[in-house]
């Protein structure tokens, strides 16, 4: 095939990474639970805002 004969440079590694211990901080877990749970389900991360959803009562 004609693409494997082609040589590609690889591309330089940028860090666009959510910091999620910045992003799902205890304070802002608590302020937006809606938000934080939305964010931990497209990507998981075990830390503190779990701990603060668990914690927190519940809707009616």
């Amino acid at each position: 095939m004609a693409f494997d004969s082609l040589a590609f440079a690889p591309a330089a590694r940028t860090e666009h990474r959510l910091d999620m211990a910045a992003a799902l901080c205890p304070e802002w877990t608590r302020e937006n639970p809606d938000r934080a749970l939305a964010l931990l389900f497209v990507a998981p991360s075990d830390c503190a805002a779990v701990d603060v959803l668990v914690s927190l009562p519940a809707k009616a």
